[in-house]
């Protein structure tokens, strides 16, 4: 009998230190569960505040990047404007340089045009006077350079016609200018008389260059009237 309530009691010790023992191991359990949702949930909340943060860094570069893209365009505006402005500047400064080259030659060439005219209208046109008398009508006329030989003096009407040739030019291949200021070729001028003139009696002489023509004028007729 002692033997079995001994066997009893040990039994009963042994079911209450296995529900003891089962009580803590799920208590542990529960311990271990609860721990483990709480890291869990710690995870979680430092998993999403890193995504977020993640994300918030991604927005801060994606707007750095923008602005960067904006700043780059605007400067590369303004950089185009200022090239644009600078070419537009050459262009202008090209063009009145240019217009400054054309109105430097244009004038080159009125100048030479009338050098060339002076020149032309010297050739054609010797320096020459008519002076009238009570007699005459007297023209003299500078033909340097010129033979007698080569002037020729023509009367039609109330004009004269004064043609002369000048010597010819010296030419050669060994021969070279080193100045040419000489007219040469024919040049002819034709002055119109003041009056009338007696055409079979003019004269004319060539002397140290000049030439003088002497054209006497006809004489006036007295009419008179008889009185009664």
């Amino acid at each position: 009998m002692v033997n079995n309530e001994k066997a009893k009691q040990k039994v009963g010790n042994l079911k209450s230190s296995a529900s003891e023992k089962k009580e803590d191991v799920t208590s542990k359990i529960n311990e271990m569960k609860e721990d483990i949702g709480n890291k869990t949930e710690d995870m979680e909340k430092e998993a999403k505040q890193k995504v977020g943060n993640l994300k918030s860094s991604a927005s801060e570069k994606k707007e750095d990047v923008t602005s960067g893209m904006h700043e780059m365009k605007e400067d590369v505006k303004e950089k185009t404007e200022d090239m644009q402005e600078e070419a537009g500047k050459k262009k202008t400064q090209a063009e009145k340089l240019l217009n400054d080259i054309m109105d430097t030659i244009k004038v080159k060439q009125e100048e030479v045009g009338k050098t060339l005219s002076s020149y032309t209208t010297a050739l054609q046109k010797p320096a020459a006077d008519i002076i009238e008398t009570k007699d005459n009508i007297i023209i003299k006329i500078d033909l340097p350079g010129v033979m007698k030989e080569d002037i020729d003096i023509g009367i039609a009407g109330e004009s004269v016609d004064i043609t002369a040739k000048f010597e010819e030019e010296i030419e050669g291949e060994d021969i070279n200018y080193i100045q040419k200021e000489r007219s040469y070729g024919e040049t002819k001028r034709t002055l119109t008389l003041p009056s009338e003139i007696k055409v079979k009696e003019a004269s004319a002489i060539f002397e140290d260059a000049v030439l003088t023509i002497k054209l006497p004028k006809p004489g006036k007729k007295v009419h008179k009237i008889n009185i009664n």
